[in-house]
């Protein structure tokens, strides 16, 4: 399947880059992201750059996690 990560905040939504994952890395990302608030947050955006977002932003983002293709 593949997934984007989306960080949605004060100061827009920041989409990260198309990431091709199986049913069990899926699972495993949306297992960690329950704990996504209490740290800072790094993803690669969609176009090529590095994003780098402190705790406190954090704190007041939401995450979501879109699939945009999933294998049947």
């Amino acid at each position: 399947m593949t997934i984007q990560i989306v960080l949605i905040n004060e100061y827009g939504e920041f989409y990260g880059e198309h990431l091709k994952v199986t049913v069990e890395q899926y699972s495993n990302i949306i297992e960690m992201s329950k704990n996504f608030y209490e740290t800072g947050f790094e993803m690669s955006d969609e176009d090529g750059g590095f994003l780098i977002i402190p705790p406190e932003i954090v704190k007041k983002s939401i995450l979501k996690v879109k699939i945009l293709e999933e294998n049947v």
